[in-house]
């Protein structure tokens, strides 16, 4: 796992993870409130704060104001990973596998868009160099101009790259600057999947 979390707030995740994950907290189950979770697990209310923001980037829980934080419905959003670097693609997967989605991968731009052609997917995360500059942002292009109302994150280590799309339709949603850091992967699905 590449997200670091503090010893704390990686104890209640994990926890309540486990809890939601096998059943014992049911959907719709209303969560009690911050000042309870901290006295049972034994630390601030902060720290249960930051916990449930990750549970809630995960697709696990959902906060509604004025309600209450609930365990949501298991909705398992399919995201396809397109990076020639099998390393890259490993540690997207874990990542996304954590946050309980379904993750379809592809090693080129050509495979990505035949994954694309048979596939539903709720997301695309793309290497710009895939292999080179002109074939992942040809991809990137063609994946907006065919299906404009999937979101599409560009990973690349090189922004400027992205310099042609900017302005124009075919501009990925978002930008993943290499190396990946796992906070950047949690709100990428609360921004995409969540919110």
């Amino acid at each position: 796992m590449i997200y670091q979390l503090g010893k704390q707030a990686g104890r209640v995740v994990s926890d309540l993870r486990s809890q939601i994950k096998s059943g014992s907290l049911a959907i719709g189950f209303k969560l009690p409130p911050h000042k309870e979770i901290a006295l049972q697990f034994k630390v601030a209310p902060l720290t249960v704060r930051h916990a449930l923001s990750v549970l809630e980037a995960e697709g696990l829980i959902s906060r509604e104001q004025g309600r209450g934080t609930f365990v949501r419905s298991r909705y398992r959003s399919r995201i396809l990973i397109a990076d020639d670097d099998p390393m890259i693609r490993e540690i997207l997967r874990e990542e996304l596998e954590l946050a309980d989605c379904e993750v379809l991968e592809a090693a080129s731009p050509i495979e990505g868009l035949s994954i694309l052609k048979k596939e539903s997917v709720n997301l695309v995360i793309s290497d710009v160099r895939m292999p080179n500059k002109r074939d992942g942002i040809g991809f990137i292009k063609e994946v907006r101009q065919t299906y404009p109302s999937l979101p599409v994150a560009a990973l690349t280590g090189f922004p400027d790259d992205l310099t042609p799309l900017l302005g124009t339709e075919e501009c990925p949603v978002l930008i993943l600057c290499k190396p990946i850091v796992g906070k950047h992967i949690t709100d990428l699905l609360k921004l995409v999947l969540v919110g």
